[in-house]
């Protein structure tokens, strides 16, 4: 053998059991011992937060890492005003739901409500007079051309009053009142029984100059259709995103407002909170991406960080929210969000 080579084969064998002897070294410390068994309980005490009792979410692709291996992630709702922007939303006394990316390569992302959509299971929503104010006066009819603005809705037990005012050359005040029909599990139907226009009770003359009020008045905007005398509002499409793939149960009026409950046969248990709050979001399985954190296999609580006061969460500004509270981890990783509520952002002007 060549000096060279001998050299060489020296270096390389020394080399071998220097590094031989540190793994040695390292693996019988005490600290490093002591982590790996940490390491070993945490893997065998790791929670899937796709399992709720005896239902599991369906997993798609194997999970690792960085992948859950799920496109859906339960939300669970409790005692919480639940708002998409603005006072746009409801107030959820109690609902689970799911959470569905788009893109079944992607995760559910926060800050692009485009991104997924949402599935009501079981529960009951109610939109208040002032939400559905904020409904179709800033979202549903506020485009160029629009034909009706300025619009007040009112109910009562089995009753909506809708006022406003309706373009026809000009703006005229009109008043409709009457009872709401839920047809398919999505369509409400409005049909008035008292329609009052520029203050004048139109009630009877339509019917006897045989006219309709969709002769009267044309009204096509997202989500809702004047046909006849009926306004057709289809539930799936009234909201700003994120989408809503949902089957309503049962739609009543009552004087809070709009009251809908769900009910689609998935009977899961509502998990408490672990910070003892009586109102809170808790978000279970699958990969969420918010602010620029994604957990895997998520399990993560919001509640108000004012202790006492009700969850006032807004999905269009949850990022300051979150800034102006603060984060509080787990060991088995839960995360919990202890947020600014969204009514004190408004008073503070940083609402958009």
């Amino acid at each position: 053998m060549k000096p060279r080579s001998v050299k060489f084969g020296l270096i390389l064998l020394g080399a071998l059991l220097a590094s031989s002897n540190i793994l040695a070294y390292e693996s019988q410390t005490p600290p490093v011992q002591q982590k790996f068994e940490q390491v070993k309980r945490i893997q065998a005490g790791h929670i899937d937060q796709s399992t709720y009792g005896n239902y599991k979410s369906p997993a798609v692709r194997p999970a690792n890492l960085r992948d859950s291996g799920h496109t859906e992630s339960l939300m669970f709702v409790t005692n919480t005003n639940f708002r998409f922007v603005g006072d746009i939303g409801f107030y959820v006394t109690r609902l689970t739901l799911s959470l569905h990316a788009n893109d079944p390569a992607s995760p559910v992302i926060f800050d692009d409500p485009s991104s997924f959509y949402l599935k009501p299971h079981v529960g009951e929503v109610v939109l208040t007079n002032r939400s559905l104010g904020a409904l179709f006066n800033e979202h549903v009819f506020k485009f160029q051309g629009a034909p009706l603005k300025d619009m007040k809705l009112v109910t009562s037990p089995g009753q909506l009053a809708f006022a406003g005012q309706m373009y026809r050359g000009k703006w005229i005040p009109f008043v409709m009142k009457g009872p709401l029909k839920l047809e398919q599990g999505h369509l409400l139907q409005f049909t008035p029984s008292y329609v009052e226009v520029d203050g004048i009770d139109a009630t009877k003359l339509l019917p006897s100059a045989n006219v309709k009020l969709d002769e009267l008045l044309k009204v096509e905007a997202v989500g809702t259709k004047l046909i006849g005398n009926t306004i057709h509002l289809d539930a799936r499409q009234l909201f700003p995103p994120p989408k809503l793939d949902l089957t309503i149960k049962e739609a009543r009026l009552e004087t809070r407002g709009l009251v809908l409950t769900f009910d689609d046969g998935m009977k899961l248990d509502v998990p408490q909170s672990r910070q003892n709050a009586a109102s809170y979001m808790i978000v279970k399985g699958g990969d969420v991406k918010f602010m620029r954190t994604m957990p895997v296999n998520v399990l993560l609580e919001l509640t108000s960080k004012t202790a006492g006061e009700e969850l006032d969460f807004c999905l269009y500004q949850y990022r300051d929210q979150i800034a102006g509270g603060w984060l509080k981890f787990a060991t088995d990783g839960g995360i919990f969000a202890y947020v600014q509520n969204y009514g004190t952002l408004a008073k503070k002007g940083t609402q958009p």
